[in-house]
């Protein structure tokens, strides 16, 4: 979820445009002159189900111009729905939670699924309705407003995703011990994590872990995801500061991809038949591939790391936490908040964590 937690703005197509077959030979030549073997990259990428997907990078590049910029889009949405009575912030063009709730429940009231997701469309339904918000629901925004962020993920803590934890607790007591008793996380924890990643192992990524690194790593300007930034501004000063981003993330992406064809190889698994986050994390724990090359562990002693198997999963996640901090008693509550946040800096996170442990031990679901 560290990969999970990030800005929903959809502007394009799920799928975006068909590029020409030729679209990997600039990834695939230098991993072949970087040391890949030029038999594993052939059979890798002349899979039917590799293909590119503009998605990752026109995500990520819209992410970081939203947070620099502000968007031009949400910008006259808060605009708008500070008119309909739905939206009680600052116009700042920035997504915050208090936009967000203004546009789940517009579209509530506008027979739409209240995901809180922005599209095109919106802003066209926006700037033709006149009908403004019902008193309650203004009251309503308006408390959430002044209460301020939540302290947890939502979605995290709902019922079911509570019954899947507890149930995955149930189903691997034996593993989870073996984690606390190698590397000092507490069952519970481990859990925590897990549910927060990827609801125990339930959601492993929408698309092929290599077609979104190889994607970004193609990706080095923006010329390939500005679709992404229909009805925004983009000036040519913008533009230029976009193709370096673009090409710094290609960069890393591009490192990421070699590394994945390097665990795929030295573990005997298939790489293209691994599903990631849109930013190329696979398995169970959601490791980087690079991570997953320093800390992946062989849980269940069969000879290999296979992060999609729950025993080396967990066991690769104790060895990474305890090499990032996870140290002391880790029965502490504080010890092991602090220990949580130095593996992602977000209270938002520990809390959620800690709340889906407290619910584990049979207490209420509290931060």
């Amino acid at each position: 979820m560290r990969i999970i937690m990030l800005l929903a703005i959809l502007l394009a197509s799920a799928t975006g445009p068909s590029w020409a077959a030729g679209e990997f030979d600039a990834v695939k030549a230098r991993l072949v002159s970087d040391g890949v073997p030029q038999a594993e990259v052939t059979a890798v990428f002349s899979r039917p189900d590799v293909r590119f997907t503009p998605d990752p990078m026109g995500k990520k590049l819209l992410e970081m111009y939203t947070a620099k910029y502000g968007s031009d889009v949400v910008r006259e949405l808060q605009t708008r729905l500070a008119a309909l009575g739905y939206f009680f912030g600052p116009v700042s063009g920035r997504p915050d939670f208090v936009f967000r709730n203004g546009v789940r429940a517009f579209h509530k009231d506008h027979g739409l699924t209240p995901d809180g997701r922005l599209t095109l469309d919106l802003l066209t339904l926006a700037r033709q309705e006149q009908g403004k918000a019902s008193p309650e629901t203004q009251n309503t925004l308006k408390e959430m407003a002044a209460k301020g962020p939540p302290d947890m993920y939502e979605v995290i803590m709902q019922p079911e995703r509570l019954a899947e934890a507890k149930a995955f607790l149930d189903a691997n007591g034996p593993v989870l011990e073996e984690v606390r008793q190698r590397y000092g996380v507490p069952p519970t924890v481990t859990v925590g994590l897990l549910t927060v990643e990827t609801r125990t192992g339930k959601f492993l990524g929408d698309n092929l872990a290599v077609n979104n690194l190889a994607s970004m790593a193609a990706s080095t300007s923006t010329a390939r995801v500005m679709d992404v930034f229909a009805g925004e501004k983009v000036t040519p000063e913008r533009r230029t500061w976009l193709d370096a981003k673009a090409a710094e993330k290609a960069a890393w992406a591009y490192t990421e991809l070699k590394a994945l064809f390097r665990y795929a190889r030295e573990n005997r698994l298939d790489m293209a038949a691994m599903p990631g986050s849109i930013y190329g994390a696979i398995g169970v724990s959601q490791f980087m591939p690079t991570s997953l090359l320093r800390f992946g562990m062989d849980g269940d002693g069969d000879g290999k790391v296979d992060i999609f198997n729950v025993r080396d999963a967990v066991n690769s996640m104790g060895n990474y936490l305890r090499s990032h901090g996870f140290t002391g008693n880790l029965e502490d509550e504080a010890t092991l908040r602090e220990s949580l946040f130095r593996y992602n800096h977000s209270q938002t996170y520990v809390n959620t964590i800690m709340a889906v442990s407290h619910y584990l031990k049979g207490g209420p679901a509290l931060p």
